[in-house]
């Protein structure tokens, strides 16, 4: 079956060179053959001249025919080669994973129950009732650290197999436990309608919480104020606390918080801005496109 213009011109060139050379030896019309008398040298010249003539196009056709072959093969070898490549990278890529979730399992858990584990022994024979109170919001915290930690070695020890289902992800129904267990004295103003895309609630849950934790961390004693408003089709979320009341300790950071924030939010259509205000306090604020105008 001829499936492409240049087979249809190959073959017709084949024939049609088989054809001239036919005709091009036998004199027309047959009745000459007997009165035609020609040299030995040129009939012998004349036959080798019609036969090049003939086996020119059959030449041409296995030429294109090896050059069509050849073509396939080399985008076979290549198709090939991507696909090798695309192997070695999702290998290295699960053995990193795999490394990944061994040093989460066995130093960051390890560390974080060591955490919990002294926690619960302050919350039992702490001095006095401020203390136990704060030993047993660590323990709360380092608990459900090592929840998510659990499930996050779970899902890069299954990197290359089947898909593993998530946990559920936060939404703004569970902002309010958030803020009440942030062991921060803070205010929770909401004025948001409840049909928001899950990824604008889980973008709003992950800012404020990171906001708390960076107040938590870099100012002791300060309260804080958290404000989610819908209007005009923007959400924004505000999270403002007040000058800190005493230093704050030394604590480890990669600095890739608010850096994050801002990625999730470009993501989405919105911006991150932060900064300090004037009473000494410091101040963060998301803003999200809904696309609703009310």
């Amino acid at each position: 079956m001829l499936n492409t213009a240049d087979d249809i011109e190959v073959v017709a060139a084949v024939d049609g060179g088989r054809a001239d050379a036919t005709t091009d030896f036998l004199p027309w019309p047959w009745s000459s053959l007997k009165a035609a008398e020609l040299t030995r040298t040129g009939s012998l010249f004349h036959l080798s001249y019609t036969l090049a003539t003939a086996a020119a196009p059959v030449f041409l056709g296995q030429l294109v025919q090896a050059r069509r072959d050849l073509s396939l093969r080399l985008a076979e070898i290549s198709e090939a080669r991507a696909y090798e490549r695309l192997l070695t990278a999702q290998s290295v890529l699960a053995k990193e994973r795999a490394q990944l979730a061994r040093e989460m399992h066995d130093v960051v858990s390890h560390q974080v129950s060591l955490i919990a584990v002294q926690a619960g022994a302050l919350q039992v024979a702490g001095p006095d009732t401020g203390t136990r109170k704060a030993a047993a919001t660590i323990r709360r915290l380092s608990v459900e650290t090592l929840d998510e930690l659990r499930h996050m070695v779970s899902v890069l020890r299954a990197s290359g197999s089947r898909p593993t289902e998530l946990t559920p992800q936060p939404s703004l129904a569970d902002l309010r436990r958030l803020v009440d267990g942030s062991g921060i004295e803070a205010e929770l103003k909401t004025d948001l309608p409840e049909d928001l895309p899950p990824p604008v609630q889980r973008a709003v849950y992950r800012t404020v919480q990171e906001a708390l934790t960076n107040i938590r961390k870099h100012a002791p004693g300060a309260r804080a104020t958290v404000r989610v408003q819908h209007g005009g089709g923007t959400l924004r979320a505000t999270v403002a606390n007040t000058a800190p009341t005493r230093p704050a300790l030394p604590l480890p950071s990669a600095r890739h918080g608010l850096a994050g924030l801002r990625q999730r939010a470009e993501l989405l259509g919105g911006t991150v801005t932060s900064g300090p205000t004037a009473d000494g306090g410091y101040e963060l604020l998301l803003e999200l496109p809904t696309g609703d105008p009310s």
